[in-house]
């Protein structure tokens, strides 16, 4: 195990493939965090609902926030695999709850 001060410095590279991981994966993991709230909230198809605006202006902001943290990586694969976990869990999670509550 590294130990911290031996770890390699976040730099410049690789930020092409850090970018659409953030990209790829931020979108489809910020549309899944989208249905898991949507669920949660027992959304409808209503526009003008609290629960439907929320939904509707959540994903822009997630996405642009994961896009930006995808940088915070030490490799562009380190981004692909967590970011990659992470929308298999959250989308895990969807499908568990989408057949519990239908």
């Amino acid at each position: 195990m590294k130990d911290i001060a031996q770890q390699k410095p976040l730099d410049g590279a690789g930020w092409f493939g850090k970018a659409m991981a953030g990209l790829v994966l931020g979108a489809a993991l910020a549309t899944g965090l989208m249905g898991v709230l949507g669920l949660f909230f027992h959304a409808d198809a209503q526009l003008k609902t609290v629960t439907s605006q929320l939904l509707r202006w959540f994903p822009g902001p997630v996405w642009g926030l994961l896009v930006a943290f995808s940088f915070l990586f030490r490799s562009p694969r380190q981004a692909w695999v967590v970011l990659a976990l992470l929308n298999g869990s959250v989308w895990a999670l969807f499908f568990l709850l989408h057949g519990l509550m239908a």
